[in-house]
């Protein structure tokens, strides 16, 4: 039995001694592919940043063209609702009134005060 199993093992080694190339090149190549694979994802990874950045860019130019258009519309804002003041005051709108509508106040002689009439309920 010593001799069968020292033949099965002599044989087994040489089943895989006859099979090594074969081995050899399925590991040289799967090392090989290995590299190739690698730098192909340093190399989009690369390109991906890349483009990210440049996004982040743009999006900080828009950004800051919005907070530009904000500023100049705050201040546009701030002029108008000044000049709206300006021109609702009652000094202004009482000068107008008497300039070009001819408007005066009413003393209390002038005023005539009308009772509304009672209607009939029938």
């Amino acid at each position: 039995m010593s001799e069968s199993k020292k033949a099965a093992a002599g044989k087994k080694v040489r089943e895989t001694n006859s099979l090594w190339p074969f081995y050899s090149l399925i590991a040289a190549f799967a090392r090989r592919f290995g590299v190739i694979v690698l730098g192909v994802v340093v190399v989009i990874s690369a390109i991906t940043v890349a483009y990210q950045t440049h996004q982040l860019r743009q999006a900080t130019i828009a950004l800051k063209a919005l907070q530009d258009e904000q500023t100049a519309l705050d201040l546009q804002w701030q002029k108008l609702r000044l000049e709206q003041s300006a021109l609702a005051d009652h000094s202004r709108i009482e000068r107008l009134a008497e300039e070009q509508l001819q408007m005066k106040h009413t003393d209390n002689d002038d005023e005539i005060i009308m009772k509304p009439a009672l209607r009939n309920n029938d």
